[in-house]
């Protein structure tokens, strides 16, 4: 069985799409857990309209927002009674398939999780943009596939792509994932574990749709230097889980990413500051580098 755990704050707008994309699943071995963070909008109107369906097996409304995304997900996973889980997130939704093609390449492939390719949309549902495949095969170890994606990116960039084994996850990583405002997802994929056979697998089909905001927290959250300052905690976690070594190429790989986001993102003196002073502290190679390149400046001029 798939638990799905719907976790929803404030997308009334969207709220009876994803749970329609959820029910008429052509998939139906599974329970959905509805899980409100105390939603100021109608949200709670919506989702009772669903109360008497049986595929539902938990609603639950918080009484004060929690303001974590990852402690939902926590509760929901402890919640959750399948051998399988999606985090289907409340402002996105999929094709009708996605749960069986998923389970399908799970079983083939013997994958600890699997994604999709998503269609990111608009308010009103118009594609924005296809994001292109992540592996070139449609499947890959699991472990291989860690140490080359994910210790300085998370390309699984929305939970709402992914079916994911529920033993497959170390149960202790919740306390770690919950202390993450921004990153938790990327430390949730670098954490799972298997044997020499177990893989990551992709379906080269879009299934999932993820939803765009005028206002994107994402978006917030890169200007705020989380997915430097938040990336590499997660980063250094899944290092020393797998024993890599932080050595030379991986400090030089941390200091290119640094310098390319604090362009990108337009990163302020004092935030510049922040993440120096926590590579100064975590990972010396990267800070020495940027000392380097300040004093190389101040030179020239």
């Amino acid at each position: 069985m798939v638990s799905v755990i719907l976790p929803t704050y404030n997308h009334a707008p969207y709220l009876k799409q994803r749970i329609d994309s959820i029910l008429n699943q052509t998939y139906q071995d599974y329970e959905l857990i509805i899980l409100d963070d105390c939603s100021p909008d109608n949200s709670r109107e919506i989702i009772e309209s669903y109360r008497n369906n049986p595929h539902i097996s938990h609603i639950i409304y918080n009484e004060t927002n929690s303001g974590s995304t990852f402690k939902q997900w926590k509760k929901g996973v402890r919640l959750a009674k399948g051998e399988y889980i999606w985090i289907a997130e409340s402002d996105d939704y999929a094709d009708i398939t996605f749960l069986e093609k998923a389970m399908a390449s799970i079983q083939k492939y013997n994958s600890a999780y699997c994604f999709v390719k998503t269609t990111i949309v608009d308010k009103n549902n118009n594609t924005v943009k296809q994001q292109p495949d992540i592996l070139a095969g449609n499947s890959m170890p699991l472990d291989e596939f860690t140490k080359e994606y994910l210790l300085f990116s998370n390309p699984v960039s929305n939970a709402s792509m992914v079916v994911f084994r529920k033993n497959a996850l170390d149960k202790t990583i919740w306390d770690r994932i919950t202390e993450f405002r921004y990153c938790g997802d990327w430390l949730l994929w670098g954490s799972f574990k298997g044997d020499a056979n177990t893989t990551v697998s992709e379906i080269k089909e879009y299934l999932n749709f993820f939803r765009t905001h005028s206002v994107n927290v994402s978006n917030k959250s890169e200007i705020n230097g989380l997915g430097i300052i938040e990336g590499y905690k997660a980063s250094k976690i899944i290092s020393n889980r797998l024993k890599i070594k932080r050595d030379r190429e991986y400090s030089l790989k941390w200091y290119y990413k640094w310098q390319e986001h604090k362009l990108k993102f337009s990163y302020s003196s004092s935030l510049n500051r922040k993440i120096l002073s926590m590579f100064i502290k975590n990972q010396p190679r990267v800070a020495i580098l940027e000392l380097k390149r300040l004093v190389s400046r101040l030179v020239k001029r």
